[in-house]
């Protein structure tokens, strides 16, 4: 019943029938205008929150129906509540149309009921807007495949021998069946600006405003502290409306091909006069495709609380609103979270089960409280609390956890090294990578041990974690060796690319903050080094930290570095009993105030106002 749905739909718009977009007709077909949906709402009481289906309909499904808002049959059952779907429907999974499909299904039936249904959009939607289909899964192309007609393909494939935009020789038919399966270019003709898909999905918002608290696909970063939401829903989701419509355009007059990937526009803009050409590369490079984007951005998720929690408040302050809700991410442990001090909600639980390894999540927003409902689960639990985690943790496991095996993990394996012993650990079917450096001297002879607590007591995120143990009768430093990281030196060469979840220059200035406080030499590219899966900047080489001068280290005396308010606030802590108690076990007397000092300095002043010293590459800029 929902395929005849989707198809009556496309039908109505003649993208059943026609080859508009395969044929480059001269007829321009009409568009209609798009109009906005509502993105902003107050005295609701009840809202469920859920975000990137990925295709897996039946987990939609059962999540759904554990959030009380469908029955068996997927029949709206949830009154007077808001469904908010916070972006990534699509991609990856085989089943997003059917998810779409329900979706469209409900935005009536809760309506009539009292309620409402919101899709916020995110990436993917975006990406099957704009042409980029790197994560389309066959099934998702295969679900169209009824809509395309052997007549479809053979002028699809006619044109693309033709075309005299396409580089190199022609794909022998095989191969362009391989590249472009059974249902590629119905797939293409309902995301265009005139297909079902396309005109429901580009009148959605980019953010979602219900009570106070925000919606959005990826997090709010800074490129929106100057917006406002009509802005936002308005003149951004204008340009995605605008490029989509101009897609369709040129298709129908023959000038671009169905098959053009989002990222070969500039180079075809860029060879060809053409003004709506123009206009799309222009287009090409709104915010919305960047990673500043609503749809886009991970500081929010990625971010520790000493870079992210006081631009996030000035944020949400300008937009109105006390938290925002967020997807794209998936969460730690595969479960629902709050963090920066409740600011944000993060509830990717990783819900295609066969790529993240997670589950369905729907949160609950209620005046009562928060909770969620997990797939298949028959109660709501509470949300809790994002633990500051510390240096790539590694299994998921809570820094606690992973101090516990390398302080008392059974050695199952041990081998030389240039500044120790690498050891593998093992507790309770987990197995973790470290290094045992012996200690040096009296009771400041574990400056590794004293970087990782201070990383803790700041919540810097960035030192792997470290404990003192003794091996062999020889005390000294076990320190975590996370997998999967390139140093600093690779990743200026350019051979191994990665993308920060959470901007890289803002890394690099809390790293600069950390060595002026902890009274550290200038790093070697060995000693900083990042996440590949992530963009992590994870800090090691601590040997000729915490000196017993109270001055900042001179390297640092042009860095153009100023703490912001919980950094301050943070510095001030490290006068209190509880971290006196932690650091006099790893610093002595004199250590330690210096470290007091440094700290002193850093929490009165604006420090070091003149500029940046380091250079743009070893800041992370581009």
């Amino acid at each position: 019943m929902l395929r005849d749905h989707s198809t009556r739909l496309l039908r109505r718009t003649g993208l059943v029938t026609s080859a508009w977009l395969l044929i480059g007709s001269a007829a321009i077909l009409p568009i209609t205008p798009v109009r906005a949906v509502p993105w902003e709402f107050d005295g609701v009481s009840r809202i469920i929150a859920i975000s990137d289906v990925h295709g897996a309909h039946q987990a939609f499904v059962e999540t759904l129906q554990a959030a009380g808002v469908v029955d068996a049959a997927t029949a709206w059952t949830g009154g007077r509540t808001h469904l908010v779907i916070v972006g990534d429907i699509l991609d990856r999974g085989d089943e997003s149309r059917r998810s779409m499909d329900l979706l469209m299904r409900l935005e009536g039936e809760a309506a009539a009921a009292g309620g409402l249904v919101h899709v916020v959009l995110g990436n993917h939607e975006l990406m099957n807007l704009v042409g980029d289909l790197r994560y389309v899964a066959k099934g998702e192309f295969a679900a169209f495949a009824v809509e395309e007609s052997p007549a479809m393909r053979d002028a699809a494939y006619a044109r693309h021998v033709r075309d005299p935009a396409r580089p190199g020789a022609p794909l022998t038919r095989e191969e362009f069946d391989a590249r472009f399966p059974p249902g590629f270019f119905a797939h293409r003709a309902a995301f265009s600006a005139a297909g079902a898909y396309g005109r429901w999905l580009l009148q959605k918002p980019l953010v979602l405003r219900i009570n106070d608290t925000l919606f959005v696909h990826a997090g709010l970063g800074t490129a929106l502290a100057a917006m406002s939401l009509p802005e936002i829903n308005g003149r951004l989701r204008g340009e995605l409306i605008e490029y989509v419509e101009l897609l369709t355009r040129l298709a129908s007059e023959g000038q671009l091909d169905p098959t053009t990937d989002f990222h070969a526009i500039p180079a075809l803009a860029a060879a060809g006069a053409d003004p709506l050409l123009q206009r799309l590369l222009e287009l090409h490079g709104s915010m919305i495709h960047a990673p500043a984007s609503p749809l886009w951005y991970r500081g929010n998720a990625g971010c520790g609380p000493l870079i992210e929690q006081d631009r996030l408040v000035a944020i949400l302050l300008a937009l109105g609103s006390r938290r925002a809700v967020i997807g794209h991410t998936p969460t730690f442990r595969r479960r629902v979270w709050r963090r920066l001090d409740d600011r944000i909600l993060l509830i990717d639980a990783g819900m295609l089960h066969s790529h993240y390894a997670g589950q369905g999540a729907a949160l609950l927003l209620e005046q009562s409280g928060l909770s969620v409902f997990y797939q298949g689960a028959g109660r709501a639990v509470a949300v809790e609390e994002l633990a500051p985690r510390s240096g790539l943790l590694s299994a998921d496991l809570a820094p606690e956890e992973l101090e516990a095996i390398l302080a008392s993990g059974e050695i199952t394996g041990r081998s030389s090294a240039p500044a120790g012993e690498l050891l593998t650990l093992r507790a309770q079917g987990i197995e973790v990578q470290a290094l045992f450096t012996p200690a040096s001297g009296g009771r400041g002879r574990f400056p590794r041990v004293a970087a990782y607590r201070l990383d803790r007591l700041l919540n810097l995120a960035m030192v792997p974690a470290a404990v003192i143990r003794a091996l062999d009768g020889r005390p000294g430093t076990v320190q975590h060796l996370p997998q999967g990281l390139i140093t600093e030196a690779e990743r200026i060469s350019g051979k191994v690319r990665i993308d920060a979840w959470c901007p890289l220059p803002d890394q690099v200035e809390l790293m600069q903050l950390f060595d002026a406080l902890i009274g550290n030499r200038p790093r070697t590219a060995a000693e900083i080094q990042h996440s590949i899966s992530s963009g992590a900047v994870i800090l090691t080489g601590h040997d000729a930290a915490f000196g017993t001068s109270p001055a900042i280290p001179g390297h640092l005396a042009n860095a153009g570095l100023e703490p912001n308010e919980l950094w301050r606030r943070r510095l001030d802590s490290l006068a209190s009993g509880p971290a006196r108690e932690q650091l006099l076990e790893v610093l002595t007397r004199r250590q330690y105030e210096a470290l007091l000092a440094r700290a002193r300095t850093m929490a009165d002043f604006a420090l070091f106002p003149e500029g940046p010293r380091y250079t743009r590459e070893r800041r992370g800029q581009p």
